[in-house]
């Protein structure tokens, strides 16, 4: 008979200002805190008609823009001053600097200033040029350039937080909008690395990215990051770099949109099509697979990262958590910057021998090419204690189909020694398969509660247990907060050992800290590592890997073994314990073809021929905290 486990789960906002003289102390406070959090790409690039103050015309915000998705517009002026909000240091200085600007009508006269002021680096109001616009092309954007000179540039390429820029437009008498946009700099060789900047506007249900084959972020459908431009120049090193992300979708509609800018300069701009993206439900799994090639000349160069194990097997390699799909020894090309080396050292054979330890390094890559030895470092020790407490129901009135619900004549009647068996087993899964499957990162500690001998388990429907009504009237909310788990270990056998009528063949995990677990399930004997167990458990980590991790579980979950290229007995492991420990360890292979419809032929062991991998293993690493 087929048994089945299933997973269940039940302001104000601060405008800037400009600062003016009278202003109270706290005001000052709050503008000069707006100030510095304000975003250097976004201000150059007028996208908020808040990071200008505009002194001699009436300013608005425009949708006709040359970069961006925001001009600044000007209108009922002839001479007009535009100063920016205080900026900390920005990236690509060089010897030119322009700004956009679209004229509604060719200027008989009139000219254009810009001004640079950074007072901590000795730089006052300095004047850039004047430029005449006289002649200009109306109605569409015209760069307007500036020369920087070396002492500015200078000044430029420091670390400060008080940089301004002032814009002066000097024409005739408009009552019609001149729009100004994207102040940058051009040309010549960079003083300063290359600022790469990233904004992902939507990301239903996962945007993972990653740079030359190494994973770098995952947005979530809820991402805070999401409509920022973030700095990702981290991910890259000089030469050309292959941007890629994959877009993942658990049910539903999918869309993703994403833009790339390298100082200042849009690179990338990827929406998703209206083939894919148009609010019509498309399949699970990875919908989406787009790569970019970048040319960042202006980096850091990549340097060769060489990770060895002193050990009979490979090891598996990670970095920053993430399965690279890479056995020692194995070369990893990174730009600078600091990262965690892991490397997983296991044996396996089955059905209960296994080894597994892990160990780290952090490794800061910076001019020279950088060895590791990670069997010089110590394996961790436990990362993550789930405490699992079993309690006992004495007692379970069953659904009788006949009568269509529970039947308090079908009682079934749990004995000490279906306990003894589920606690023998629960410890020997710990000890023979979870400890070794995590590389020894997380452990249970496993006890028995005093048995509810006067509240029953009722089954109100074939397999409908009513779990919501047990626990209402034996409350366990107190044993929430001392046990991560709590098993309801209930009885299908009746008090003289034969099952009840219409026994259930169901194990559940809901709530992300409970397990529903009748004696149809603990039938292998005292001490026998448990499969049953082990999924249930590792159900209520994947709900924690989704819903605060915000992480991707693939297609169809713990229930997506087939779809994997996994099947019972695979390996000559028991039950799915060769898919159980890849997915412990988060080395299961998430291609762009697999479907939840479709079972992938039998997959081995990994590789590094995957778009994706996927599993707990962050859970195991840093915390299971429901």
């Amino acid at each position: 008979m087929r048994r089945y486990h299933f997973m269940i789960t039940t302001s104000c906002a601060l405008a800037l200002a400009a600062c003016v003289q009278g202003i109270d102390t706290d005001e000052q406070i709050i503008d000069e805190t707006e100030q510095a959090l304000v975003d250097p790409a976004s201000v150059l690039g007028f996208e908020s008609t808040a990071d200008w103050t505009v002194a001699g015309a009436v300013k608005s915000a425009s949708s006709d823009h040359s970069q961006g998705s925001s001009a600044l517009a000007l209108r009922n002026f002839n001479f007009v001053e535009l100063t920016s909000a205080a900026l900390s240091t920005v990236s690509g200085v060089t010897s030119t600097i322009a700004f956009d600007l679209k004229a509604p009508v060719s200027p008989a006269f009139g000219n254009a200033q810009l001004f640079v002021n950074i007072p901590s680096r000795g730089v006052h109001s300095v004047m850039l040029g004047q430029v005449s616009l006289a002649g200009l092309p109306a109605g569409t954007y015209s760069p307007i350039s500036f020369n920087v000179p070396a002492s500015v540039a200078s000044a430029l390429s420091q670390t400060y937080s008080d940089l301004t820029f002032k814009i002066v437009l000097n024409v005739p008498h408009t009552t019609v909008d001149y729009l100004v946009d994207n102040l940058h700099f051009v040309g010549g060789t960079p003083t300063g690395p290359s600022k790469v900047e990233l904004r992902v506007s939507s990301a239903d249900d996962r945007l993972v990215f990653s740079v030359n084959g190494l994973q770098r972020r995952v947005f979530d459908i809820n991402d805070p990051d999401l409509g920022q431009r973030i700095d990702v120049s981290d991910w890259f090193g000089s030469g050309i770099s292959d941007l890629r992300f994959l877009t993942l979708n658990t049910g539903g509609p999918t869309s993703y949109g994403v833009e790339v800018w390298v100082d200042n300069q849009l690179v990338v701009n990827a929406p998703c099509p209206a083939t894919l993206c148009n609010g019509q439900d498309v399949r699970t799994g990875i919908v989406a697979d787009r790569t970019f090639s970048l040319n960042i000349p202006n980096r850091p160069a990549v340097q060769s990262v060489t990770v060895t194990a002193n050990s009979a097997q490979p090891g598996k390699v990670y970095v920053n958590d993430v399965f690279t799909g890479r056995t020692t020894p194995t070369t990893l090309p990174l730009p600078p910057g600091n990262y965690t080396i892991g490397v997983g050292l296991g044996t396996e054979s089955p059905p209960y021998d296994y080894t597994g330890s892990y160990r780290e390094q952090t490794v800061t890559v910076g001019a020279s090419p950088v060895a590791v030895d990670i069997t010089a470092n110590a394996p961790l020790g436990v990362q993550e204690e789930t405490r699992i407490a079993i309690l006992p129901i004495r007692h379970s009135i069953n659904y009788v189909a006949s009568l269509g619900g529970p039947d308090p004549s079908n009682t079934g009647v749990l004995s000490d020694d279906d306990i003894t068996d589920l606690l023998t087993q629960a410890r020997a899964t710990n000890a023979r398969w979870l400890e070794p499957l995590s590389y020894g990162l997380a452990t249970w500690t496993v006890e028995v509660l005093p048995t509810v001998e006067d509240v029953p388990m009722v089954e109100q429907n074939h397999d409908g247990w009513d779990t919501s009504r047990f626990r209402s009237e034996f409350p366990t909310a107190a044993l929430e907060s001392q046990y991560d788990m709590i098993v309801l270990l209930f009885p299908q056998h009746q008090a003289n050992g034969s099952l009840v009528d219409d026994e259930s063949n169901i194990a559940w995990a809901f709530d992300e800290q409970y397990i529903g677990f009748p004696t149809t399930f603990t039938g292998d004997g005292i001490g026998v590592p448990n499969a049953s167990f082990l999924h249930e458990v590792m159900h209520n980590y994947e709900s924690h890997n989704e819903n605060v991790l915000r992480l991707y579980n693939g297609i169809n979950g713990l229930h997506g073994s087939e779809q994997h290229g996994y099947y019972g007995g695979g390996n000559g492991e028991v039950d799915f314990l060769h898919f159980y420990r890849h997915f412990l360890r988060g080395q299961v292979a998430e291609l762009g073809g697999m479907r939840s419809d479709l079972s992938w032929p039998a997959i081995g062991e990994v590789s590094e021929n995957s778009d994706l991998y996927l599993g707990v293993f962050p859970v195991l690493r840093h915390g299971f905290n429901p």
